[in-house]
């Protein structure tokens, strides 16, 4: 019920730095991607839930299964193949920006900035009407911090 293994939510791309206020005219952007993914992920948790069931049931592959069955099964993979790379290609918009997507589900984006005098990350989740938290490299989500009004300087 994860996300596919090969989902790359981490771009290799070069480190682009932003301000506040480019990381917020991002934001419509960002709920718009995360309003695409919404049925796209619901369709995947279903998908998994239908195969895992019919392999439980017949066996891996449903080599012994009705030949309905095997048809439906093979559906639904393909399915699921093609709602992966649909989901993958809304992942690769979102690293093209140049943040970073640190969970899928929950909407979690991070933006590389310099606050102070060090490297950080801006943290926006889904829902959130502005960047209002920065978090340093190595604290996460947990180690959000609110952004003071000089941030933007």
């Amino acid at each position: 019920m994860g996300t596919p293994a090969d989902l790359r939510l981490h771009s290799d791309a070069l480190l682009r730095m932003f301000t506040v206020t480019e990381a917020n005219t991002l934001v419509p952007r960002l709920e718009e991607t995360f309003l695409r993914l919404d049925p796209k992920l619901a369709r995947l948790r279903e998908l998994r839930e239908l195969i895992e069931d019919a392999e439980a049931y017949y066996g891996e592959g449903l080599v012994d299964a009705p030949p309905k069955d095997r048809e439906a099964y093979a559906e639904s993979l393909q399915e699921q193949a093609d709602l992966e790379r649909s989901v993958q290609a809304d992942v690769d918009d979102v690293h093209a920006l140049g943040c970073e997507l640190k969970d899928l589900h929950r909407g979690l984006i991070d933006f590389p900035a310099r606050i102070g005098n060090e490297v950080a990350y801006l943290c926006w989740q889904r829902g959130e009407r502005v960047i209002g938290w920065w978090h340093t490299l190595d604290s996460g989500f947990a180690g959000r911090k609110a952004l003071a009004p000089e941030a933007e300087r």
